[in-house]
């Protein structure tokens, strides 16, 4: 799977909150300061391209949908941090929450109650 910018994951925030919309829509659903709609515009056009949105001809316009949910890209992506960072170990990966105190006890805890549950 192809990465993201931080632009092209700007757009997709937008489209995974509003579910589809035409490029109006997604204008108005960005933050401000909003940047101008032709930079939206090159932004779908290179998603479609990388086949993360597809474009749905309505009438004059084209109405965007995901192609990839949130939750998906989400998983690809922390598979790819830690493939990339963490020596391929979550394990490394929480290890160094630990040591950051990003994570805590009870957070841990129920992390732990997961794994159990999963594993039965």
């Amino acid at each position: 799977m192809k990465s993201l910018t931080k632009a092209e994951e700007e757009v997709m925030q937008v489209l995974w909150g509003i579910g589809q919309g035409f490029l109006k829509d997604i204008m108005e659903a960005t933050d401000q300061p909003k940047p101008h709609s032709n930079t939206i515009a090159t932004i779908l056009k290179i998603l479609i391209e990388k086949g993360f949105v597809e474009a749905i001809q309505q009438g004059r316009n084209n109405l965007y949908r995901p192609l990839i949910s949130k939750a998906d890209y989400g998983k690809r992506s922390v598979q790819q941090l830690v493939k990339g960072y963490f020596e391929g170990s979550a394990s490394n990966l929480v290890s160094q929450f630990v040591k950051d105190e990003k994570i805590s006890v009870d957070e841990l805890e129920a992390l732990l109650k997961q794994i159990r549950s999963a594993k039965k």
